[in-house]
């Protein structure tokens, strides 16, 4: 199996327009042809954007994931910039199955990985919008397994979600359209409506049902702020309990409870245990489909193969996920737009992906829930379990989700049919404060190595026994360009391109490898590691280009170091990078880095200085900003030292995010030198809000540090820790503060004092 891809190259944005020349043209060295064209041609333009990458590997049988990377302006904002897509075509047909994970229970929540090893997926994405401050329950439909777990129930808290799901057949049929749900409940006294099952939320006069599946999750969430409430707990199809306020807890198995609001309450407080309860309830699907499995997203953005105009607000570049169908069903493309993260990829808007998704073939498609929810989990071939493919934007990690879409698929023989060759160093883009396309590890300069491994892997894809002492036996196309000894490390002799071959009797694969011209110029992206401290660590790459301007990254089987042992300790990492650890306790100390012939150097500081940016004594450059919220900015003699800047607020006026905080007066306050954390004393009440900090960059681009939630009470210090990648000078553009819960609702009181940078070294 071939792995086809064109050159990446890492680039600052203003010279995008040469290096897309140099590309097309290709690069040709003395005395030797030029690489071939299907190394180095860009692939299209979409909206604009020049494709610089793809990269297509299959996942099963009737199943690719193509990882296509592409620069170019924002189809909304115009903004150039990179953008990193996950583009899975999917034949239904083919024998993969569709399913749908959750965590056990609808108000949960969990990694999108760890549910879908756990089911054994070999691949998933996340689904639904969900109750994201609170209950964590999707807002949508839940089919499992052809049961209905959720109803497709509109709510005021996602407004722009309705009826609209995703949904799958028992023969394995994709469509995209309204899930009615429809259900009574039968009393002594007449039939009533039931107007959802285990939702987040109920709306007025509503009867809602909430089954063991629910989870433990207070029932009192859905109906937060109603005066006049009901819960009757039916055991056996008899009235075990009625109590005013819903509680929360589990619900034993075979037993539901009703939960009421306003006329629903009325409708229900006759009730008296031991009176008899029944229900019933049933979903339509369009064309009567029997529904297997079904999420719901948001946004319809491809209607018989036309891409939909959405409002302003639907087109702000972020992270994105989105599923659509051919035609007929059969074929589904699942694509994943990573985002909020500039120089690596900043977004796109819904107008830009509907193009994307009917560029694809896609006749409908839906908008699921994005932002620092998009995932996407793929096994690679050869291997056991899936892995993360894409790069989630939560500085937190992964974010855990309630719901994903999987496919499935049965084991296979484990007889080995192929090999999936790859580098065994597999890397992200080199981060750095400048626009920088991928790096391509399938590239390596003359006189330089790069190590190969071999999966093998089986008819589904899945990993193939071979014993561990039989390697496969490997082979290079064209010796004169390179040499792979038994191991699979391939070294470089002169530029060109070649093909590299793993076997083990008919089970065979390969990969191109290009080779560059000789190595001119070494870099270690940053220039400069930052250590706060003794036993402090950072990392760096090294990575490489030649006298025309192509680059690849050095393998550390090909570095060495020079650097003081006594003040640093230096280790390769196995993802190809560099670790250093801080052994002196302050210091700078440079590191010679040599490869090929050529030199560079790395600075390393060690220990920190600290600058205060505003002691708040004065309050009158500082504008007060809110969301939702009311309140003032004023100055206390109250503050941790001396003066404080005094932020005074109500909460009460919304269920929905609430903020406070203050901005510069003049809009922005530079901040002078490298400062890699700020440090702000808060005095806070205790009431759980999340904080943050914005600041702009060199190059405009908005960075939002995020460093935790504030929990206690009284005053601590609050460490925002700026990005390795930051592009310096930098200025300080928003300090805030958010309450998410909705069901917290209050007035209260912040003190901010003495805002300090702080620079290592």
């Amino acid at each position: 199996m071939s792995r086809h891809g064109l050159m990446r190259w890492k680039v600052p944005s203003a010279l995008l327009s040469a290096a897309l020349a140099l590309v097309l043209a290709g690069p040709s060295y003395a005395g030797t042809p030029a690489p071939a064209a299907a190394a180095v041609a860009v692939v299209g333009v979409l909206d604009g954007r020049t494709e610089t990458y793809r990269e297509t590997q299959p996942v099963a049988p009737g199943v690719e994931l193509s990882t296509v990377e592409l620069y170019g302006p924002d189809g909304a904002t115009g903004e150039p910039g990179w953008l990193q897509t996950y583009q899975m075509s999917v034949d239904l047909k083919a024998g993969v199955q569709i399913g749908r994970l959750f965590p056990g229970q609808v108000a949960a929540r969990r990694p999108l990985l760890d549910m879908a090893r756990e089911a054994g997926a070999i691949a998933a994405a996340n689904a639904d919008y969900f109750d994201i401050a609170a209950s964590g329950a999707p807002w949508g439909v839940a089919v499992q397994d052809g049961e209905l777990l959720q109803s497709p129930l509109p709510n005021t808290k996602a407004t722009q979600t309705n009826q609209t799901a995703v949904m799958f057949s028992e023969d394995q049929v994709g469509a995209i359209g309204e899930i009615v749900f429809e259900g009574t409940v039968k009393l002594p006294g007449g039939t009533v409506p039931l107007d959802a099952l285990n939702k987040a939320e109920l709306l007025k006069d509503q009867i809602g049902m909430f089954t063991p599946v629910w989870g433990t999750y207070c029932r009192c969430h859905p109906v937060r702020g109603v005066a006049r409430t009901i819960e009757v707990v039916v055991r056996d199809g008899v009235v075990a309990e009625v109590v005013d306020v819903p509680r929360e807890g589990a619900i034993a198995e075979g037993a539901f409870v009703l939960v009421g609001r306003e006329a629903g309450a009325d409708a229900l407080s006759s009730l008296r245990v031991g009176d008899p309860v029944s229900m019933d309830y049933a979903l339509r699907a369009p064309d009567d489909m029997k529904v297997k499995a079904a999420v719901s997203g948001r946004q319809l953005i491809v209607a018989d193969g036309k891409p939909l105009e959405l409002p302003p607000e639907n087109n702000t570049p972020e992270p994105r996920t989105a599923v659509g169908f051919s035609a007929d069903g059969t074929r589904m493309w699942l694509v994943a737009v990573d985002g909020r993260q500039p120089e690596f990829s900043r977004g796109i808007g819904l107008n830009e992906l509907a193009r994307m998704m009917a560029d694809l073939g896609a006749h409908s498609a839906l908008n699921l829930d994005g932002g620092g929810s998009t995932t996407l989990v793929v096994r690679e071939p050869g291997q056991k379990q899936a892995d993360l493919v894409n790069r989630p934007s939560d500085a937190a990690g992964t974010r855990p989700v309630p719901t994903g879409l999987a496919m499935f698929l049965p084991k296979g023989s484990g007889k080995a049919k192929g090999f999936w060759v790859s580098t065994a160093t597999e890397r992200d883009r080199f981060p750095g404060p400048e626009a920088a396309a991928s790096w391509r590890t399938e590239r390596v300069f003359p006189g330089l190595t790069r190590r190969l491994a071999a999966a093998a892997y089986d008819e589904t894809y899945g990993p193939a026994g071979v014993p561990r002492e039989i390697k496969p036996q490997w082979r290079v196309k064209d010796s004169r360009i390179g040499q792979v000894d038994r191991d699979g490390v391939f070294r470089a002799l002169s530029s060109g391109e070649t093909t590299v071959t793993a076997r083990h009797g008919k089970a065979a694969g390969d990969i191109d490898l290009t080779v560059l011209g000789r190595l001119a110029r070494l870099e270690t992206g940053t220039r400069r590691v930052n250590l706060p401290n003794t036993g402090a660590q950072g990392t760096f790459e090294v990575n490489g280009s030649d006298s025309a301007g192509y680059a690849a990254p050095i393998d550390p089987a090909d570095v060495h170091l020079t650097y003081d042992k006594a003040a640093l300790d230096v280790t390769a990492t196995g993802t190809g990078a560099f670790t250093v650890t801080a052994r002196a306790a302050e210091g700078e100390h440079v590191v010679t880095v040599s490869a090929g012939g050529v030199r560079t150097e790395l600075v390393v500081g060690i220990g920190t200085s600290q600058d205060v940016v505003d002691t708040f004594d004065d309050t009158s450059n500082w504008n007060f900003w809110s969301l939702r919220a009311t309140g003032t900015a004023s100055s206390t003699p109250d503050g941790h030292v001396g003066n404080g800047l005094k932020l005074d607020y109500d909460f009460t006026q919304s269920t929905e995010t609430r903020g406070v905080g203050i901005w510069p007066s003049a809009n922005l306050l530079p901040v002078a030198g490298r400062p890699t954390a700020f440090k702000l004393w808060v005095k806070s009440e205790g009431h759980d809000q999340r904080t943050r900090l914005e600041v702009v960059d060199r190059n405009g681009t908005l960075h939002t540090i995020e460093p935790a939630f504030i929990t206690e009470p009284g005053w601590q210090q609050i460490m925002y820790d700026l990005p390795d990648t930051m592009a310096y000078p930098v200025s300080l553009r928003r300090i805030f503060f958010n309450e998410i819960n909705p069901d917290a609702r209050y007035t209260g009181t912040l003190i901010l004092d003495e805002l300090t940078a702080v620079a290592a070294g």
